[in-house]
């Protein structure tokens, strides 16, 4: 791979589909700057738990509600706090929808652009990703969305890594690189426990459990539970990892020596640069 590469994370795969048109700009105005757009496997299958997934829950409540209104006030004041990303997830989704027309024809515009989201949501991320890492070799790589009968019923796969069997290549993966993730656990564990989040804390503990047992790490269901982890490590090698979730990102950019460049939620702000990780 030459040229001046740059990793996009979930939150930038999933931001270019269902965010406002200033902030797919400003992405796309920052994508620009590089010769080659680069992802991965663990990416992909989070686009695909967490875009299409949503986009799947909004069209069954779509199908018992019968009316967009009803949904966006069921995904306003119904779910709990608890599902904050799943509740933006939604209403991002949605606002790409609502545009002034009546209720009657925006359910018919959500029908639709829901069940494409679900059908072509894959293919779209592929295609506008230049390379794909397969890294973790995680499974979604394998597994698509099938339709089994339009607007109804869907078949996402599992979202377990322990129901995956062979075709997960987490094992073979923590087997394979074992020498740099001591190197990185060592690093976690040295970090002040006030930086500690909830997510680093999963990373060195499950860091810890495959290093003494490789054969565990499918079990652990590490897709779901320490994503960003494996996210970080899949995005090694590329100089730049381009994100809108750097609490977590800034730990793993500032051990693999990445330039981390951040986009604000609020378009109207620029994308924030982070170049201090390439020189710790």
């Amino acid at each position: 791979m030459t040229g001046k590469a740059v990793f996009l994370d979930t939150s930038i795969q999933i931001a270019q589909v269902i965010h406002g048109p200033e902030t797919k700009r400003r992405i796309s105005d920052r994508i620009s700057n590089y010769d080659i757009t680069v992802s991965s496997s663990v990416v992909r299958q989070e686009f695909k738990r967490r875009l299409l997934g949503e986009a799947l829950y909004l069209l069954r409540q779509l199908n018992k509600h019968q009316s967009f209104a009803r949904v966006m006030r069921h995904v306003t004041d119904i779910l709990p706090p608890q599902n904050a990303r799943k509740k933006q997830i939604c209403l991002d989704i949605l606002l790409t929808i609502h545009e002034g027309a009546s209720d009657v024809e925006l359910t018919e515009r959500c029908r639709r652009y829901l069940r494409t989201l679900l059908t072509q949501g894959l293919n779209t991320f592929d295609a506008e990703t230049g390379h794909i890492l397969r890294g973790v070799g995680c499974a979604g790589l394998t597994c698509g969305v099938v339709e089994k009968s339009p607007y109804e019923r869907y078949d996402m796969g599992s979202k377990l890594c322990s129901k995956a069997g062979s075709i997960c290549g987490v094992v073979q993966f923590m087997r394979q690189n074992a020498d740099a993730l001591r190197v990185l656990l060592r690093h976690l564990q040295a970090m002040e426990g006030s930086e500690k989040t909830i997510e680093i804390q999963r990373a060195e503990q499950f860091l810890q459990n495959v290093l003494d047992d490789p054969e565990s790490a499918s079990k652990l269901e590490p897709c779901l539970k320490v994503g960003d982890l494996l996210i970080a490590l899949e995005s090694r090698g590329i100089p730049v990892f381009y994100t809108m979730n750097p609490k977590e990102s800034k730990h793993f950019c500032r051990f693999l020596k990445q330039e981390m460049v951040v986009r604000p939620v609020n378009p109207e702000l620029e994308d924030q640069v982070e170049p201090n990780y390439t020189d710790s």
